[in-house]
């Protein structure tokens, strides 16, 4: 191959001219190929410029003296202090964060003990305080990121309700007045739980979204049927990344431990001593209530089914309540406090030891299941309606 190079002075540029005619058919499929591959690196190269060509800015001030200076931004996902943006704060707590970054993502900001939820856009935040509480906003006001603050303030909101009623609980002794605030308490945290929906709803097919979970994922991994709902609130545009695929892992795990199929038999006495099984109830609709006399939401949940034990019993549904008492007398002066007009089954191996309790996978009491007359299970911690719609 000839080649020749003359140097064009004015425009201060090489320009190279081949004698193609004189390229062997290898030569020239090789320069060909060299070109399309510096066309190719030069588009990828491209792609991540207009990734994160967006430019971020939040400034701040911590109002106090950090012992630790550093500011960072991370990922949920990130382990510990594992940041993408990062800077230091002055000796009086004021920071100012800048640089390039993706925009579209979850994020958190973290200083001293703060872990500040934050949606990143091209955007100018500031870290602002209210009532002792930070929160990052944003200039613009109809940002996502202060749509999410409102939401935040919303929850914060029911939060100190819910804390205000429960303040004390587990200083009372008294197992009926425990049992009538248990009560109180869960219809408040039944709202509460109602404006997380709402708020995943709200965000849905952004990482905010994704990001109310993650940061209920204490909640999530107990309480199975709220998780349920949480993931059908995010629809069906969900965006990919990290964030998605642990959210999805942990409520395949969760799917996992929950008890579906053909419910465990059992052979358990009730007060009497006369042995009960499955096989008993098979042909009608079972409701198997998990409880035990020191659990003062079971002594609640005791009084509701009080309330719709009969209409259950018009409907045709059997309803069973196994205790996971190790104290014979605790359990029938439960039983007696309560007024229980159902059949009574109990498992005096008590919660840990019990056999039942982990053939039916209870981890905590009350647990309910509702299972059908072919013995399989259909629903866990059904309300009457959900009882009502699924015997009809």
């Amino acid at each position: 191959m000839k080649a020749s190079f003359h140097k064009h002075t004015k425009e201060n540029y090489l320009i190279m001219d081949y004698d193609l005619y004189q390229l062997s058919p290898d030569e020239f499929e090789n320069m060909c190929l060299m070109g399309k591959n510096i066309l190719i690196l030069m588009c990828f190269m491209s792609l991540i410029a207009c990734k994160r060509e967006a430019v971020f800015e939040l400034e701040g001030n911590s109002e106090q003296v950090l012992r630790e200076r550093t500011v960072g931004l991370r990922y949920p996902t990130a382990p510990g202090r594992q940041y993408f943006l990062s800077t230091q704060a002055d000796s009086s707590g004021h920071f100012l964060l800048t640089g390039e970054i993706i925009p579209g993502k979850a994020a958190s900001l973290n200083f001293g003990y703060q872990h500040l939820p934050l949606y990143v856009e091209k955007e100018h935040y500031r870290v602002i305080k209210e009532n002792d509480k930070y929160f990052v906003v944003s200039d613009r006001k109809e940002s996502l990121q202060n749509r999410y603050v409102q939401y935040m303030r919303r929850i914060d909101s029911l939060d100190a309700t819910y804390n205000r009623l429960s303040h004390g609980y587990d200083t009372i002794s008294d197992i009926n007045r425990k049992a009538q605030l248990s009560d109180q308490m869960k219809r408040k945290f039944a709202l509460r739980n109602d404006q997380v929906i709402s708020g995943i709803k709200e965000f849905a097919g952004t990482e905010i979204a994704l990001n109310i979970i993650n940061e209920l994922m204490y909640l999530c991994e107990v309480d199975y049927r709220f998780f349920t709902k949480a993931m059908k609130a995010l629809g069906d545009s969900i965006p990919e990344g990290d964030l998605k695929d642990k959210i999805t892992e942990a409520y395949r795990q969760a799917q996992g431990r929950q008890l579906t199929g053909k419910a465990p038999v059992f052979r358990l006495p009730d007060v009497e001593g006369r042995m009960y099984t499955l096989e008993d109830f098979k042909g009608k609709y079972l409701l198997i209530d998990f409880w035990a006399s020191w659990c003062a939401p079971c002594r609640a949940k005791n009084k509701e089914l009080n309330k719709h034990y009969q209409e259950l019993k018009d409907l045709g549904v059997n309803v069973v309540s196994v205790s996971l008492d190790n104290d014979r007398k605790k359990w029938v002066k439960a039983m007696e406090e309560d007024q229980v007009a159902w059949l009574q089954l109990v498992d005096l191996d008590g919660f840990e030891k019990s056999k039942v309790r982990a053939d039916y996978k209870v981890s905590g009491v009350p647990t309910v299941y509702l299972i059908d007359p072919e013995g399989n299970v259909l629903i866990t911690g059904p309300s009457l309606e959900e009882i009502k719609n699924a015997i009809k």
